[in-house]
């Protein structure tokens, strides 16, 4: 396809190369490779790429050059993105990494949808579930709309409930296999107001009724600001069928929180999502049209619209993904072209998804095609403060907190206007009489593999567990060591084997080091060690700037 016009490339342009696993198109751009750039990749990152990316024969370079040209608008577009990705500036999502420019996989791999309240509907999103995760999707599903247990149905009927059909959604799940790179996965969503919530806080235990349980789906709660006045005035809270909202019991808030607060504690999960605030926050030509966010994705940070929309037809969202590199910030912030080519290169990523989604997934293409949104977040957040020595923990933190995601949103808002006058705006925008070629631009993804490529920078906006650990993989244990901490050790004369085990024996920790002083002390440590209220204080910050959401730990 030819992304600037929209056109198909002729069928002599797309000469297919067969390989083992995968068919590869011929570029369509040259792109000038320098190999020396392997040089900014750890064996870390490299072992990572030769186990999950690499086709037969390819190098490093090869990739991010077909990766590059895949998803370019013209050649001088394929040189600078490649030069990008090479350089370590931003790197694509696994999906595009793994599939740009060969006949395997879609280049998107996030979803979210939402079951009606129906046998047909409930049948329906497992045959999408399915066909999602067969073509390398991660799945957030919404079952806030599917009365509890115990409701009526039918004549004289009453419901099982929805725990039963989640646990066929984990069972179809585990069965599907996403390509060669991962297993399916998916997340489940359920309102703090439905008859079964507090069985579904429990849904992960491996205790009580296995026939109730759904141990290898991932789970959220959507918590509302009515239930968390509720925690705050410890007053009664409604349960309410989500047929009708009749009462179908209460709770105790604050007791119901703190269930949902120690379930979180011992398992990391449910997820939460404040679902009041993520709709007063969505786009306004979305407001404007009277979408709604029910739900997120697997991971949490993308909140678009799912179900019925404003024509009458399903909707099953979709999100584009790749994230900025942090660390590599002096190198990029002031190239003005760079965010934009960027921008450039998702919208032709979705332009590629919507040529060729198949069928089976008509609702995934037709919300791609309406609001075109993106997700572009960043990694290396701490590398960066650690690159200056900095504290998680302070006023500077903050500081280049604001201006880092200031500065990328305008750029971003700057790209989004300047594509649409290019090539029109989403048909959701258009609507409202809105010049965006996205309706949302920004969403801050985990990045546990591509900050591995990215020369081992800190994933996300999240701090660094440790300072030295060891990771185990089927082709070797490497050790991995905090590059920042190391030149420091360097410069005093201590970087040796004894200091390296002792870091090791206290969990990657280095405050028992008295050779250290405090600053430097605060400066590495890890994210057991951080004042969580610091985490929480950064996200608030930077949120004005993101349009969607953010995965934190």
């Amino acid at each position: 396809m030819d992304f600037s016009t929209g056109s198909e490339v002729p069928s002599d342009d797309v000469t297919t190369i067969a390989s083992t696993s995968k068919s590869v198109h011929a570029p369509r751009f040259d792109v000038k490779t320098d190999s020396a750039r392997d040089d900014l990749l750890t064996e870390f990152g490299k072992e990572t790429l030769r186990d999950r990316y690499l086709l037969p024969g390819e190098t490093y370079q090869d990739l991010f050059a077909r990766v590059a040209a895949a998803y370019a608008d013209d050649e001088g577009h394929a040189q600078r993105v490649y030069d990008y990705i090479s350089r370590l500036w931003f790197m694509p999502a696994t999906p595009v990494l793994s599939n740009g420019g060969t006949g395997r996989g879609l280049p998107i791999s996030c979803y979210l949808n939402s079951v009606s309240d129906s046998l047909e509907g409930i049948v329906g999103t497992w045959n999408e579930n399915v066909w999602l995760a067969s073509r390398g999707g991660g799945i957030g599903t919404y079952w806030g709309r599917v009365r509890g247990i115990g409701e009526p149905v039918g004549l004289n009927g009453k419901t099982s409930g929805i725990i039963p059909f989640v646990r066929v959604m984990d069972s179809l799940t585990l069965a599907i296999s996403q390509g060669s790179l991962r297993r399916g996965s998916a997340a489940c969503y359920l309102d703090i107001s439905h008859p079964e919530i507090e069985e579904f806080l429990e849904i992960r235990k491996p205790s009580g009724d296995f026939n109730r349980k759904a141990l290898n789906l991932h789970h959220g709660v959507l918590v509302t600001d009515e239930f968390m006045e509720a925690v705050r005035d410890g007053a009664e809270f409604e349960l309410r069928s989500p047929k009708d909202q009749s009462v179908r019991g209460s709770v105790d808030a604050r007791s119901l929180f703190q269930k949902l607060v120690e379930t979180r504690l011992a398992t990391g999960e449910p997820y939460i999502i404040f679902i009041d605030q993520v709709n007063r926050s969505m786009p306004k030509h979305h407001r404007d049209l009277g979408l709604k966010v029910s739900t997120s994705n697997l991971c949490s940070e993308i909140t678009l619209p799912t179900g019925k929309d404003h024509l009458g037809a399903d909707r099953t969202a979709v999100c584009c993904l790749s994230s900025l590199n942090l660390e590599t910030w002096d190198e990029w912030h002031k190239d003005k072209q760079f965010i934009e080519d960027v921008m450039r290169f998702l919208d032709n990523v979705l332009s590629d998804y919507i040529a060729r989604a198949p069928d089976e997934m008509a609702r995934a293409k037709y919300s791609a095609e309406r609001e075109r949104s993106v997700g572009l977040g960043v990694m290396g957040f701490h590398s960066f403060l650690q690159s200056r020595n900095l504290s998680f923990e302070g006023a500077m933190a903050k500081s280049w907190n604001l201006k880092i995601f200031k500065h990328i949103r305008a750029q971003v808002d700057q790209a989004s206007m300047m594509l649409a006058k290019e090539r029109g705006p989403c048909p959701d925008a258009a609507d409202m009489g809105v010049m965006e070629r996205f309706s949302c631009k920004m969403a801050i993804a985990p990045t546990a593999s591509i900050s591995i490529i990215c020369g081992g920078t800190s994933a996300c906006i999240e701090p660094i567990p440790a300072n030295i650990y060891t990771h185990k993989t089927l082709s070797g244990s490497f050790s991995i060591k905090n590059p920042y901490l190391e030149r420091m050790l360097k410069e005093k004369s201590k970087d040796s084997q004894q200091v390296w085990n002792s870091i090791l024996e206290n969990g990657g920790s280095v405050q028992h080091l008295d050779f250290l002083t405090q600053e430097e002390k605060d400066v590495f440590k890890t994210s057991f060690e951080i004042d969580q209220r610091w985490l929480i204080e950064l996200a608030a910050d930077r949120t004005p700037f993101i349009d969607q959401a953010q995965s934190l730990n």
